[in-house]
């Protein structure tokens, strides 16, 4: 597997079973059960969605992560289980962190670092 945002390679910062891929239907307007229950259904897109779960993250690690996620859209590229090597333009919203602890050499560890990246 690999992900990389902007260029960055960032792997590495990504915890085990921390991608989820997902594919979201985007439908018309009228969607939806008729009074006899059937269903109508127009899809006029398909969008991807990844949510990433990353390892504890040391503070440099964390900032280049968020700062890389920052932009209103950045350029994604991973490895898509449906297309294969995908690149697409992304966005992310959301991003939280929670410090866990301060080492003895200044060192601090940030946890719960999760993030969407949803395709515009």
């Amino acid at each position: 597997m690999t992900l990389k945002i902007n260029g960055i390679d960032i792997t590495g910062y990504i915890a085990y079973n921390g991608l989820k891929w997902q594919r979201n239907d985007v439908d018309d307007p009228d969607t939806g059960r008729d009074m006899s229950g059937t269903m109508h259904r127009g899809r006029v897109a398909t969008k991807i969605r990844l949510d990433i779960t990353c390892r504890p993250l040391f503070t440099d690690e964390i900032r280049n992560l968020l700062n890389l996620i920052y932009p209103e859209y950045v350029e994604v590229m991973y490895d898509d289980p449906m297309y294969g090597t995908t690149t697409k333009i992304m966005y992310s919203n959301n991003n939280p962190a929670v410090f866990q602890q301060k080492y003895e050499d200044g060192r601090e560890l940030w946890s719960g670092v999760t993030f969407p990246l949803v395709e515009r």
